[in-house]
This record gives structure tokens, C-alpha cells and sequence, in this order.
């Protein structure tokens, strides 16, 4: 787009023209908006250069609000002790535009509050100064808030025949002031402290109309005091990221994005801090959200312990709320938290919305991983619908015994489901080491199982690859040992393992080959579950590049001798723990594990000898 000059002297109308126009109702003027107009022979005066410079802020304060104001970058605020907190560098555009900044990271003592009673009386926000604030109790906001002073003294010279010369301040300084606000707080303040911010959070993010930020400060976080002592602070509570607040385009009461995205932050905040407090307690990750909150954002995360696996139950969602789970490709959940941005949060409170609200436990799983994870879950309902769990309810007895007369056929004693199922799913073995679990609110649309659209299958040159696979496996003399897998294998376990054995990694490694075929076998019943599982293994597109960077370290001798170890490293059954090592090592210390390996391997040690060490190693790692 070519780029226009402006003119400053550009047409311009009468005064008697706008009249007429003003008049008839098709001009209007912005009377915030007048400059001096300039030209030869007029007396140059410091209201008219005043007035320009305000023009040109105002104008610039009305773009910075088109763009989009909040925090841009920092103000993070933390607690430092009883009575401190700290505010990381960074700056931000207030509501009306001015902007705001903090060069460095600033402490603040909260006892020393004579200046912030000043600049509250002076801005504006309070009418008379705040209490001392050793006496302080109650919920505050902590804001920025853009301030000038005028400094450097200058002799002013005379203006008229009798008047004198005196000092005049020459420049205006700008400043950020940092300032308490207080939150006013409906009665019943004796609830407990989380009741308290759950209530606050359910105001600020649920009930949108309920208050509005001063439009001259930029609002950072808020504390809650008593008599001084700082019992909390939440940053997203009140902290608004910056972007442009366009909201209810289309009418339908959408909120805008910024609120969305800063109830989803001061959720994930104050979830990390109950599940903090509850470890040091001992009191357990398992509780509902209800004693904590009064709505959720529409997505976020919850406690993996609240999902019991023994009868799979939870414990975290109302029971008259639709809740299922289901595993998803790790890269996709950023794009289910994006689009979650678009709905409501998920009410605690309304039992007619809970009843029609629908949400999704998801578990993210690498993605070389969901195929294979996906055939070992295949046997359970896709997803897992959870039935009502053992905890209190809303429900009363009446409405319980309705929901169950309408479920029952005609009173018939309904058939078991298959539970035996539920046990052998390996859910245990995908949420162990998981402390949270991510959660979505679904939209109320109708779902249907079926597939939009058909399958279209991704043709390759199989024949070539099987053939390549079946050379290499001759070289080697692993052949017979592959043939004598397919033929007590199920077909599904067959087509399972040769689409893992054809990778080309797998025909150019003869220790991925040995060691891929060896965990094949090692089962009772080589069917397509166990299969999965050494998929899963061994299927990671990283898998491989650990054993290149120690291989010609971790095996030495004549060939013969080399054979001999790389089949007892196969026997270990731990090759891609070993890798994992050697991949994230450094070069001496990947050096130094390939030599100790080496030395057991060509020792007297057994395979299981092997294995226990390698797998020691990558525990201390893990610590």
C-alpha cells in the first residue's frame, strides 16, 4: 500500500459551514480534538502550545485504545513475605490508553503506604485516605497508574507593563505511580478464604457486569489483607493481557478474549496452589470442584486422582454433568484449548445448566504413540463414559429414583455391561506419573458416531519394503525367528509388527531388529495388544538416534564377540531405556554409559543384570 503525505495545509471549511451542518445533524465534532491553527504574524502563546500538546495526546491515547490495552509485557507480582511484594519490569496501556511502565523489578513494603494514601486522595480513588495500613483488612486490586510533576524551575519573564519575573516549573515529568485500589465485597465476609475467591472469580469472569476496572489505572492482580498480613494474591484475577476488547459482534453475548484467557490463567494458578497446599497437608488429591469454586473456565486442568480407575468414577465434576475421557495427540491439545475460548465456563452453581453441560477428560499422548495407544484401548467404548459416582449430590432421592425407574426396560433387571473390559484397559499404565489431566467443555451439539466422509488408504511399495526387511533379517540369521513370530501370532498381531519391522530404521539397525524381535516374543500370547505395546516402544521417530552416537563405543571385539553382546543387550529387554539415555547425555557422559554397558555386556553379568542397571541409570536421570 503506497504511503500519502499529509498536508498540513490541507482545505479547510468556515466556521459558519460546520454551523450549518452541526445544525442539520450530519457533522459532528469532537471537542476533545482542537489544535491552534498557525500562521505568519500571530503571537506565539504557552496555552496554544499546551493545547497542541493535548490534542496529540488525546490522539494518541484514542489509537493506543483501537489497538488494544492490558498488560504487555512483565508486571508479574509475586509475594515476598507477610507484608512485601515484588513487581517484575515490563509495561502495559491503561484502559484509556495512557501507558504505563516499571523500568525494573520493583519491592514493595506494604507497612510503608504514605505516599500510595497521597497519590489515592490526589487520583482520585478514594475520596479521603485509607486507614493506616497495619489496620488494614480487605480485598484490594494492585495498579499502575500513570502520573505527571512538573520540575525544573525556569525565570519567566514579564507579560504585561507591571508584572515581574518569577520561577516557573519548565518541564513535565511522566511517572507510574503503583497504588492499592479497594474491591468492595458484597456481605457475608465471614466465608472461608477459598469461598471468598471463589466468589470473586465467579463475579469477575461469570457475572461480567457485576464490576468495572478504573478506566485511568491498569489493574495488575489482587491481594486480600488482614490487619496488614497478606493472606493471598492472585494475578489474573484482575490482570488483563493486551488486546483489542471487541465483544458481541454477532449479538450472541460472546465475552471478549482477554477475559476468556485471564479466567483460564487465574484458574491454572489457583489449581496449582490448592493441589500445592492439600501435598503439604497430606490431604489428598481427590476432591470436587465444588469446594473451591463456583464456575470453571471452559477449559483447564484437574488432578489426575480425582479420576478413580478402579470403578471409573470421578470425583471432581458434578454427577448430573455429562463427563467423559479419551486420549488425544499431545499437539492437538493447544488447538482444543483455543477453540475452548469461544464457550461459556462450565457453571457449579445452576443444576438446570449443569444437567445440560457436557465435558471431556482428555489425556495428551505423544503422537507417535495415539495409533498404538488407540489399538490397545480399542475394547472400551470410545469415549469412556463415567457413571454416576459415590459422592453427595444435588440429586434428592426423589429425582434419583426417577432417572433409575427411566432407565430400566420395563422394570427388568438390566443386563451386566462388560466390566471385565474396564479392568483391562491399561488406563493406569497412561495417568501413572500424570498429576493433573486436561479438561474441556463440549458444545451441546449432536454428536454421531458416524464418519463424515470415507477412509482413504495410503498406499506405499509394501512389497518392496517386506522384501527389503526379509533380506536383512537373512543376514543376520533373525529370519526364522521372524517366521516362527507370525506363525503363533494373530493376524492383526502379524500386520501390527511388520508395519513396525519395515520402518527403515528397523533394516538398517541390527540391534533395533534383535532387540524389536525379542520383546515380540517375550509374551504368552503374542496377540495384538502385546504387539501395540512393543509399538509403542520402539515406534518414536527418535528412537534409534541415542544407540548411533555410543554404538562403536558399546560394542567391541572381534564380530563374533560383537554378535554375542548385541544379543545379550536384546535379551536385557531395555534397548530404548538405553537409548533414551544415551540421546539426552552429554558426549562424556554418553561415553563414559557406553563403556560401563560394554563392560557388563562383555562380562560374566545376565541379561537381567544388564537390564536392572540400565534402568537404575535412567531413574537417577529422571530425579
Amino acid at each position: 500500500m503506497a504511503l500519502k503525505d499529509y498536508h498540513i495545509d490541507r482545505v479547510k471549511q468556515h466556521i459558519s459551514v460546520l454551523d450549518k451542518y452541526e445544525h442539520g445533524g450530519s457533522v459532528f465534532v469532537d471537542r476533545r480534538r482542537s489544535r491552534p491553527r498557525w500562521f505568519d504574524g500571530r503571537f506565539l502563546k504557552a496555552a496554544d502550545l499546551n493545547r497542541e500538546s493535548s490534542y496529540f495526546l488525546t490522539r494518541q491515547a484514542d489509537l493506543a485504545v483501537a489497538t488494544g490495552t492490558g498488560v504487555v509485557e512483565g508486571l508479574m507480582v509475586r509475594e515476598t513475605g507477610p507484608t512485601r511484594i515484588a513487581i517484575s519490569h515490563g509495561h502495559g496501556m491503561t484502559f484509556d490508553g495512557e501507558r504505563v511502565f516499571l523500568p525494573e523489578d520493583v519491592d514493595i513494603r506494604l507497612h510503608n503506604i504514605a505516599l500510595s494514601e497521597e497519590l489515592n486522595v490526589k487520583m482520585g480513588l478514594s475520596r479521603k485516605p485509607a486507614p493506616p495500613d497495619r489496620s488494614r483488612s480487605g480485598i484490594y486490586i494492585i495498579a499502575l497508574r500513570p502520573l505527571e510533576f512538573t520540575a525544573n524551575p525556569t525565570a519567566a519573564y514579564p507579560v504585561d507593563v507591571d508584572g515581574r519575573r518569577q520561577l516557573q516549573d519548565g518541564s513535565v515529568v511522566e511517572a507510574t505511580a503503583i497504588t492499592l485500589i479497594p474491591f468492595s465485597y458484597p456481605a457475608g465476609a465471614a466465608r472461608s478464604i477459598d469461598a471468598r475467591r471463589a466468589r470473586l472469580a465467579h463475579q469477575l469472569f461469570t457475572e461480567t457486569n457485576a464490576y468495572r476496572m478504573p478506566s485511568t489505572t491498569l489493574p495488575l492482580a489482587m491481594i486480600e489483607l488482614r490487619r496488614g498480613q497478606l493472606l493471598w494474591l492472585d494475578n489474573y484475577m484482575v490482570r488483563r493481557e493486551m488486546g483489542a476488547v471487541h465483544s458481541d459482534v454477532l449479538g450472541f453475548g460472546f465475552t471478549p478474549r482477554p477475559l476468556r484467557r485471564s479466567h483460564f490463567k487465574q484458574y491454572d494458578e489457583m489449581i496449582a496452589d490448592i493441589v500445592d497446599r492439600r501435598l503439604r497437608s497430606n490431604a489428598g488429591l481427590r476432591f470436587a470442584a465444588t469446594e473451591y469454586f463456583e464456575s470453571l473456565p471452559a477449559a483447564g486442568r484437574l488432578p489426575t486422582a480425582c479420576v478413580d480407575l478402579d470403578n471409573f468414577t470421578q470425583h471432581f465434576f458434578p454427577d448430573a454433568m455429562d463427563v467423559e475421557i479419551s486420549i488425544v495427540p499431545e499437539d492437538e491439545m493447544g488447538l482444543l484449548l483455543e477453540e475452548s475460548m469461544l464457550l461459556p465456563p462450565v457453571p457449579l452453581n445452576d443444576e438446570n445448566a449443569i444437567a445440560t453441560t457436557a465435558v471431556m477428560i482428555f489425556l495428551p499422548v505423544p503422537r507417535h504413540t495415539f495409533h498404538s495407544e488407540t489399538k490397545v484401548l480399542k475394547r472400551l467404548p470410545t469415549p469412556i463414559q463415567f457413571p454416576i459416582k459415590t459422592v453427595r449430590s444435588r440429586f434428592t432421592p426423589k429425582d434419583y429414583l426417577n432417572l433409575f425407574q427411566a432407565k430400566l426396560p420395563d422394570f427388568k433387571t438390566p443386563a451386566p455391561g462388560n466390566t471385565q473390559a474396564l479392568q483391562e484397559v491399561a488406563w493406569k499404565r497412561l495417568l501413572s506419573g500424570q498429576t493433573f489431566v486436561w479438561y474441556v467443555r463440549r458444545r451441546n451439539l449432536n454428536y454421531k458416531d458416524e464418519i463424515s466422509g470415507s477412509v482413504v488408504h495410503v498406499m506405499t511399495n509394501e512389497h518392496q519394503d517386506e522384501t527389503d526387511m526379509r533380506r536383512y533379517q537373512r543376514s543376520l540369521n533373525l529370519y526364522d525367528d521372524f517366521t516362527y513370530l507370525k506363525v503363533r501370532g494373530s493376524a492383526a498381531a502379524d500386520l501390527e509388527m511388520v508395519r513396525l519391522l519395515t520402518i527403515p530404521k528397523f533394516t538398517k539397525s541390527e540391534v533395533l531388529m534383535r532387540s524389536a524381535l525379542k520383546e515380540f516374543g517375550n509374551a504368552d500370547k503374542l496377540d495384538e495388544r502385546h504387539a501395540a505395546s512393543v509399538s509403542v516402544r520402539f515406534a518414536g521417530s527418535q528412537v534409534g538416534k541415542g544407540l548411533e552416537r555410543i554404538e562403536e563405543r558399546l560394542f567391541a571385539g572381534t564380530d563374533a564377540e560383537k554378535i554375542d553382546q548385541k544379543i545379550k543387550l536384546a535379551d536385557a529387554l531395555c534397548t530404548p531405556e538405553l537409548d533414551d539415555l544415551a540421546r539426552v547425555l552429554t558426549a562424556e557422559e554418553a561415553a563414559a554409559l557406553a563403556d560401563e554397558v560394554h563392560t557388563r555386556l562383555h562380562g560374566p553379568d545376565t541379561p537381567e543384570a544388564v537390564a536392572e542397571f540400565i534402568r537404575s541409570q535412567k531413574k537417577e536421570l529422571e530425579r
